[in-house]
């Protein structure tokens, strides 16, 4: 990890510190989006921040922390291996797996003191085989995870309570969570959700009445925490929201939240296309008029999708540079605004919240696509450099 100070000095390739496209992840924003979910919630109710994903492309090290020093409880993972990159890091806080693990991931899960998401009898099997034979000094702590309606991961509600209580019986085992998930927190309409809501309140007070507690019961992700208090419970699972995006165009955002990310490259090559010219792979644009073109070197190796060829834009001083041709795996056409001065080296911006840019928003790259924001950030490629901003300092990553 390299550092460079101030602000005015991002580390960019001029400066032989990496390459010319790069994402730029401001820690203050995240963790300001944590502070502002927090103040939201009921008093109480913690927060799990969810790092998956590479913490949503946003690198999940440097943003666990960040949660962490906002306020965050605990972390939420979905694989084994994202939990071991935490934990190299030196994060000691509690680290949920939000999904099913590999029966023969059991062991190095409690090794790591992850907490296992439980949803089958097969995985409690394992677990328990593996809490045994590791001699653990403490109970593996588990959360319950119930199918209320989503059919994706999770147990049926009658097989959960028999899960639960076989749970409570072995002294191996702790349970320190129980779950569920909202299919369609984020729809205008609220039956599905709360629908969801009463299955899990009533298998909570099942397992109540079976005696089976304390239970820290969570179940809102972005949207459902947004949406009402009804679903804080006592943790909430914000993913999107925390990185400044909405998990759905109908959900808004708290006045505050900012995005996380913005993507950055540099001019590498300046031509005047002549009318007849074709650019790039097949043809696919042909210059009616001179237009100055810029190469930028970003493709769908980057994870800049190819689908965004002909429709997307980047942002050049300010104005619209307009994507020409198809997009290559490793590089893109634009084509610069008229009377702006550009010279190799100039920095273009792919993608940014600020309006004042030029560039499209996550949100707008994903219309484009015809897909959602989540998929732009966590499509970014891990050979696009981060670098992290947070009180005016850069650390590169």
């Amino acid at each position: 990890m390299t550092q460079a100070s101030p602000l005015s000095t991002l580390p960019d390739s001029r400066d032989g510190d990496g390459r010319a496209t790069r994402a730029l992840i401001d820690l203050n924003a995240y963790e300001a989006n944590v502070r502002l979910v927090r103040a939201l919630v009921s008093p109480g109710t913690e927060v799990m921040a969810v790092v998956k994903a590479n913490a949503y492309g946003h690198g999940a090290a440097p943003i666990a922390t960040a949660a962490l020093a906002a306020g965050a409880t605990h972390l939420a993972v979905a694989t084994v291996g994202e939990g071991a990159i935490l934990r190299r890091a030196g994060i000691a806080s509690p680290v949920v797996l939000l999904g099913p693990i590999d029966l023969g991931e059991a062991a190095t899960a409690l090794r790591l003191g992850l907490e296992v998401t439980i949803g089958s009898v097969a995985l409690l099997d394992a677990v328990s085989v593996a809490a045994r034979r590791l001699g653990l000094p403490r109970p593996a702590a588990l959360h319950l995870k119930i199918d209320t309606g989503m059919r994706r991961y999770g147990a049926e509600p009658d097989e959960a309570l028999a899960l639960a209580r076989r749970i409570a019986r072995d002294p191996m085992l702790a349970l320190a969570g129980c779950s569920t998930h909202f299919a369609a927190a984020d729809a205008v309409d609220d039956r599905s959700v709360n629908e969801q809501a009463t299955r899990f309140d009533q298998c909570l007070a099942r397992l109540r009445d079976d005696g089976i507690g304390p239970i820290r019961a969570h179940a809102a992700n972005s949207a459902a925490t947004l949406r009402s208090r009804r679903y804080d419970y006592d943790l909430v699972r914000p993913g999107i929201v925390l990185y400044g995006l909405r998990p759905a165009p109908d959900v808004r955002l708290p006045s505050g939240i900012r995005p996380v990310m913005s993507v950055r490259s540099r001019i590498a090559r300046l031509v005047v296309a002549t009318p007849g010219d074709a650019v790039g792979y097949g043809g696919g644009y042909v210059v009616e008029r001179s237009e100055r073109v810029a190469l930028v070197p970003i493709g769908y190796g980057d994870g800049y999708r190819r689908s965004l060829s002909g429709s997307a834009w980047m942002g050049f001083r300010g104005r619209s540079a307009p994507v020409r041709g198809r997009i290559s795996m490793d590089q893109t056409v634009v084509s610069l605004p008229d009377g702006v001065s550009a010279e190799i080296g100039d920095e273009i911006v792919v993608f940014d919240g600020d309006p004042l840019s030029g560039a499209p928003d996550a949100e707008t790259l994903a219309t484009l696509m015809d897909s959602i924001p989540y998929e732009v950030v966590t499509g970014l490629a891990d050979r696009v450099p981060r670098h992290y901003q947070r009180n005016r300092v850069w650390t590169v990553r």
